[in-house]
């Protein structure tokens, strides 16, 4: 019932409700919800939940959430927006070339 709960507030019309869902799926890391964030990513209208979803998305790690976040810094009507998630997705860029360089002897 906790996952349908969590699914429900991330739709709500409550903006207290709904930014308080989403960013408990990234705190504790819900991955089961990360195709409700990015289908939210794509149908939300306050730039600041649009943005809040974006760094979810990128605390997950999750691939497919970052090409959303990616789409959303290149299409998105705000100019807010496009520039927090080109940080976000560049923030992920640097990231992973840093993961996958090894320093070795």
């Amino acid at each position: 019932h906790a996952l349908k709960n969590l699914i429900a507030g991330i739709q709500s019309e409550n903006k207290g409700v709904k930014r308080n869902s989403i960013y408990f799926a990234g705190k504790y890391q819900i991955a089961e919800v990360e195709d409700v964030l990015i289908r939210q990513l794509h149908v939300e209208k306050d730039a600041s939940t649009r943005i809040l979803i974006s760094l979810v998305l990128y605390e997950m790690g999750s691939t497919e959430g970052l090409l959303a976040v990616q789409q959303l810094a290149q299409k998105d009507d705000s100019k807010r927006v496009r520039s927090m998630a080109t940080h976000i997705y560049n923030e992920y860029l640097i990231n992973d070339i840093n993961n996958s360089v090894s320093m070795t002897k």
